[in-house]
C-alpha cells in the first residue's frame, strides 16, 4: 500500500507543486494490449459470442452499477483459463492498490452472497463471480475498449494508439467494512474517506462554509450513470486558498484515488489536467467526520470530478466515481478514431 501511494504522489505532484513530474509519463498501453491479446485467446465459442463486440457497439457506452441482470460474459460462466486472463486484464488497470481495493469490495459481494443464500434466496442477487465484461474491437487495431460491470464495481478501459484511459470507474461496498473471516474490519473504500476526513477537520471555520456545498450529503453520487457528459463543476474551497498543509492534503487524496490506477494509466488520464490546468482543483466536503454518519466529499477540476458519497444503510454504503466527460468510454481520442474509420467504409 505505501509503494502504491508514493507511485500516487508522484504522478500528481512534484517539488513545485501540481505541475506534471518531470519526463514523459510511461505508455502503458503495452501491457494492457499484451493482456487483453491473451484474454481475446482464451475465448471458447461460445464465450466469445458473450464476450466480443465491434468497437462502435452501443454497448460500449452504458453502465450500470447496481445489483441485477446484465448482458456480457459473467465471471461465473466462464472457464478457468478465461477467467484467470479475465482478471489479469483486469488487474492490468489497476496499481497494487487498486487490485487490492477491488479484491476486497468482492470479499463483500461474497459474505452477502452467503447471507442471501441463508435468507432463502434463491436466484442471487449477490456474488463476487457476477461480474460481465465485454471487448471492443481486436486488441490488435489501433484503438480498443474494455468494461467490467457488476454491483460496486464498473471499470471502462480504452485504449487509442498508445493511451489507456479508465473512467468512467465506479467502486462501491455495502457494507462498508468486511465483516467477517480473515479480512474482517477492512474497508475497500476506506484510505481516501481517511485522508479526505484529515482534510475536512483541518479547515477554519470560513473555510468549512465555502467546501459545504449543499445543505445535506445527497443521497448518491451525482457523475454516474446517465451523467456521463456532465463537466465538472468547480464549486468548493479551491486549492489556492489552502494553507500549506492543506494543500498537501489534498495532493495526498487526489493521489490516493489516482493511486489506484497503473501509473501509466494514471499518468495518461491526469495528463490533461496537469499540462493545461495544475493548482485549479477544488475540494467539497458535506456531513460528518465520522464513518457512522452521512458524509460526501467531491475533487473537482476542469477536466475530471472524483466523488465519494456514504449516506445510506447508517452511512455504511459508499460509492465511488471518477467521471472525465472528455475521456469517459475513450472520449474526444476514440469518438475522432472512430470518426475516421467509419469515412473509410
Amino acid at each position: 500500500m505505501a509503494s502504491a501511494f508514493v507511485v500516487g504522489v508522484g504522478i500528481v505532484t512534484c517539488a513545485a507543486g501540481l505541475a506534471a513530474v518531470a519526463g514523459e509519463p510511461p505508455k502503458a498501453a503495452a501491457v494492457q494490449r499484451k493482456e487483453a491479446d491473451a484474454f481475446v485467446r482464451s475465448l471458447s465459442d461460445s464465450e466469445r459470442a458473450k464476450a466480443l463486440r465491434p468497437l462502435d457497439h452501443p454497448e460500449r457506452t452504458k453502465w450500470y452499477f447496481a445489483r441485477g441482470d446484465r448482458d456480457g460474459l459473467y465471471l461465473r460462466d466462464m472457464d478457468a483459463d478465461t477467467r484467470a486472463a479475465t482478471l489479469a486484464l483486469v488487474d492490468s488497470f489497476l496499481s497494487a492498490a487498486g487490485r487490492e481495493q477491488w479484491r476486497l469490495i468482492r470479499v463483500v459481494e461474497a459474505i452477502n452472497a452467503v447471507d442471501e443464500r441463508a435468507a432463502g434466496v434463491t436466484k442471487p442477487t449477490y456474488g463476487d463471480d457476477l461480474y460481465a465484461v465485454h471487448f471492443f474491437g481486436a486488441p490488435d487495431s489501433a484503438a480498443w475498449a474494455f468494461e467490467i460491470e457488476g454491483h460496486h464495481f464498473v471499470l471502462h478501459a480504452a485504449c487509442v494508439g498508445d493511451e489507456m484511459t479508465v473512467t468512467p470507474m465506479f467502486t462501491g461496498s455495502f457494507a462498508a467494512e468486511v465483516k467477517r473471516g480473515p479480512d474482517e474490519g477492512k474497508r475497500p473504500l476506506g484510505a481516501a474517506v481517511e485522508v479526505a476526513f484529515e482534510l475536512a477537520r483541518s479547515l477554519a471555520e470560513p473555510q468549512r462554509k465555502i467546501a459545504r456545498i449543499m445543505d445535506a450529503p445527497p443521497a448518491d453520487v451525482l457523475w454516474a450513470v446517465g451523467q456521463d457528459a456532465k463537466a465538472p463543476e468547480m464549486k468548493g474551497l479551491s486549492r489556492a486558498s489552502m494553507t500549506d498543509a492543506q494543500k498537501a492534503l489534498l495532493d495526498r487524496l487526489l493521489a490516493v484515488h489516482a493511486g489506484l490506477l497503473e501509473e501509466g494509466v494514471a499518468n495518461a488520464q491526469l495528463r490533461a489536467w496537469r499540462t493545461k490546468h495544475a493548482d485549479e482543483i477544488t475540494f467539497a466536503f458535506v456531513g460528518d467526520t465520522d464513518l457512522h454518519k452521512p458524509h460526501y466529499y467531491r475533487i473537482a477540476t476542469p477536466c475530471f470530478t472524483i466523488e465519494y458519497d456514504s449516506t445510506n444503510a447508517d452511512a455504511s454504503h459508499v460509492h465511488c466515481v471518477w467521471s472525465d466527460p472528455a475521456n469517459n468510454f475513450g472520449g474526444d481520442a476514440l469518438r475522432a478514431h472512430l470518426a475516421r474509420e467509419h469515412a473509410k467504409r
